[in-house]
């Protein structure tokens, strides 16, 4: 039965953050063509560089909580916070009457009022569902962060000072507004016990898994392409350059090969960007251990680049340490035919499973991560062996048309509930 489905998001490919986002985008395209009536309503983030003119079906018209990066951020709080939160609470009223969605999700929420979701429960009793893949209901609002952050500058640390305290016992006065949460879908069983461990109300839950579109990635016949017995192993990292991804353990491992075994033993390729601080620090990293030569960044990569990407490389690093939610890039990378090392991280332990279809290691062990990469060296079966589980757990289990069914089932059950 055809549905309408509003999705509310803080960010919306091509102006995204990352693979949560990118779930957003392809599940609701692949609601559409199944016949079901979409919009995605998300914020204004980037609105001015697109240059393609986007269907009337995604709007992009709702109001982050703060700019980023912005001087204007402090004065804001005082003179454009609450307009704009009108502004965002009004488009949301006026869409679901002109709409009349069958359900509302709710997607990412980063750096959006809870005012938002809070009107669309109003609106819709029983009718909006949650896909939780971030933390946001057990993070402060970002204009309490950003005033009990210390200044990053000289020019903002009076202002800060002075206002702060203000701002501080104004947001202390506001009321938080209460959610009931009568729906979440879970992308993993970890971030459903880690709701449940932060004290979440939680109701009706189901664990729908994350995923990819496979078929992206696929490779013939399911077999790798790795080129592990002849010349440099290819080692890959595809991610956010900041410091909770561990990219440079990444790089104080290869220094460890290289030194074991010699310089012609591996490269190491590294695709994304991120915190400028942090990438400045991952190439001082690579100069002050003399790894120029085997170390390549390319930079952020279009979505279409990295099928290509993923299937030159031999083994592909996972050293994430903080408590991911998800793990796109694995389940990428497995779909290639790559043979993953990693850590068992939050999320990520829904999807490795140690000398089963992957190899796992302690998060910022360097020393841990060689042992593991020279273990396979001399391994050609159990390679294959872990390479060939990989790529079924992607196939069977994280499969975007899997994730779309499951969702669109779960939506149609509220229907005739």
């Amino acid at each position: 039965m055809p549905t309408r489905t509003l999705f509310i998001t803080n960010f919306y490919p091509p102006a995204s953050q990352g693979g949560y986002e990118q779930w957003c985008q392809e599940v609701a395209e692949e609601l559409r063509r199944r016949g079901h009536d979409v919009i995605v309503l998300t914020s204004r983030h980037k609105r001015q560089e697109l240059s393609a003119i986007e269907p009337d079906w995604i709007q992009r018209n709702l109001h982050l909580e703060m700019d980023f990066a912005s001087f204007r951020n402090g004065i804001q709080f005082f003179t454009h916070r609450k307009q704009r939160e009108k502004e965002n609470l009004a488009c949301i009223q006026q869409l679901i009457r002109d709409f009349s969605p069958n359900f509302v999700v709710v997607w990412g929420m980063w750096n959006l009022s809870r005012s938002i979701p809070a009107v669309a429960e109003k609106s819709m009793p029983g009718r909006v569902v949650y896909y939780m893949g971030d933390y946001w209901p057990t993070l402060p609002t970002q204009y309490q962060h950003y005033w009990e952050a210390p200044a990053r500058n000289g020019l903002t640390s009076l202002p800060k000072r002075i206002l702060g305290p203000i701002a501080l016992q104004m947001l202390t006065k506001e009321k938080v507004p209460s959610l009931e949460f009568s729906h979440i879908l879970f992308p993993t069983t970890f971030m459903y016990e880690e709701f449940k461990r932060n004290g979440v109300k939680l109701n009706q839950t189901k664990v729908i898994y994350g995923a990819v579109d496979t078929n992206l990635y696929r490779t013939q016949n399911g077999k790798s392409l790795s080129k592990f017995a002849d010349g440099k192993l290819s080692l890959l990292y595809v991610g956010r350059l900041t410091p909770e991804k561990g990219v440079h353990t990444a790089i104080e491992a290869l220094r460890l090969l290289i030194e074991q075994h010699g310089p012609n033993v591996a490269k190491l390729t590294i695709a994304g960007t991120g915190e400028a601080d942090y990438e400045t620090e991952l190439h001082h990293l690579v100069r002050q251990k003399n790894l120029e030569k085997s170390v390549t960044f390319i930079g952020a990569q279009p979505k279409e680049a990295m099928p290509s990407i993923y299937h030159q490389a031999d083994i592909f690093l996972f050293t994430s340490i903080w408590q991911e939610p998800f793990g796109r890039v694995l389940v990428e990378a497995m779909a290639s035919g790559i043979l993953v090392i990693g850590t068992a991280t939050g999320g990520a332990s829904d999807i490795l499973t140690d000398h089963e279809n992957a190899l796992v290691f302690a998060p910022n062990n360097a020393v841990d991560l060689a042992e593991k990469i020279t273990y396979l060296m001399d391994k050609p079966q159990l390679r294959q062996k872990l390479t060939k589980a990989g790529y079924r757990t992607a196939f069977e289990k994280f499969d975007i048309q899997r994730m779309t069914t499951e969702i669109e089932t779960y939506l149609q059950s509220i229907v005739e509930g």
